[in-house]
């Protein structure tokens, strides 16, 4: 008798999913700040579960999203119904203007509690991490770099590169590892006075240094999991090294905005990232360290079990009060 309630408690759940995906309907606008390949099998998974949905979707990297958004907020004609992008800018848009919507997703109890929003508006969808990223075809495993410090050898000058703040805002997090949570030589701004006088390359994006470092061009590359991870699995000849001082890691979050038309057609997307079908997607393709807690055994491309890995949460706070001053110690630097 218990079996069978529990078969008929089964058959109904996937009964009223079914009725809610079908009655689901509508427009649903989504900017976001990963690479596009990146976030289309989880655009797809969702269209599939929601096949009346109508999505589009606007991708740039994270600054310069954050400046349309801020531009259509400022103007009064805001386009997206929902945003994915790390927490930093989407606290300072929140801070200006008080534009996104509080809610609790379904999902949201398996979500770990450190990482919630006090407020309910930011929800936590995936944590991004930055790696070492090396060519196998020019650089010997036995000769790349194990650490952070490493990068800092004279043997690597003209040989790497790396994310531009003035166009990257996910590279303020290994920023704030490098000046403020590291200590000694050869830490702190020395570190990238340094890296400028390696002859260091710098550019717009993250999916730039994948293709430079995958052809050999710089072999060497201070890059985000969610790309080093695109670039394994394309079978380029890369290999992914995690320093020994730890992996600089920032949250990326979900928001709904506040007024939109498409209210309950965004929160259906927020929950569908949270669910375990969402996550694994947020994991396999855009490298995204899950944000269930009973998610702990996932493995990366490379073998590498998640709680093997040492984690460096950044201090968002810090980047947000000082981001024009890190930008102009940068810029002077680099100058």
């Amino acid at each position: 008798m218990k079996a069978m309630t529990k078969v008929l408690i089964g058959v109904l759940l996937v009964a009223v999913l079914s009725m809610n995906a079908l009655a689901a309907s509508g427009e649903l606008t989504v900017y976001y700040g990963a690479m596009q390949d990146q976030m289309a099998p989880l655009l797809e998974a969702f269209s599939r579960r929601y096949p009346d949905i109508n999505i589009k979707s606007y991708r740039a990297a994270n600054e310069e999203l954050a400046a349309t958004m801020e531009m259509e907020l400022r103007a009064r004609n805001p386009q997206f119904d929902v945003a994915v992008m790390g927490n930093g800018p989407i606290l300072t848009l929140e801070g200006r203007y008080n534009c996104f919507d509080e809610f609790t997703p379904e999902g949201i109890t398996s979500v770990s509690q450190d990482l919630l929003d006090p407020k309910g508006k930011l929800i936590p969808v995936g944590t991004g991490f930055y790696v070492i990223v090396f060519n196998t075809n020019e650089v010997d495993p036995s000769e790349a770099p194990r650490s952070w410090a490493d990068l800092t050898n004279a043997k690597w000058t003209n040989k790497i590169i790396m994310a531009d703040p003035t166009s990257s805002s996910s590279i303020y997090t290994f920023i704030w590892m490098i000046t403020q949570h590291l200590s000694g030589e050869p830490f702190g701004w020395d570190y990238f006075k340094t890296l400028h006088s390696m002859n260091t390359s710098y550019v717009a994006s993250h999916g730039t240094i994948g293709e430079v470092v995958a052809i050999g061009e710089r072999p060497v590359g201070i890059q985000v999991m969610a790309t080093a991870k695109s670039s394994m699995v394309k079978g380029d000849p890369v290999s992914i090294v995690y320093p020994e001082e730890g992996l600089p890691s920032e949250v990326n979050v979900a928001v709904v905005r506040k007024g939109t038309k498409n209210l309950e057609n965004a929160k259906l997307f927020v929950e569908f990232m949270l669910s375990e079908e969402g996550q694994m997607l947020v994991a396999d393709h855009l490298g995204w360290i899950p944000v269930r807690t009973d998610m702990t055994e996932y493995r990366f491309p490379d073998g590498t079990l998640l709680s093997e890995l040492k984690f460096l949460p950044r201090d968002v706070q810090w980047i947000t009060d000082e981001r024009a001053n890190i930008l102009e110690n940068f810029r002077s630097i680099t100058r």
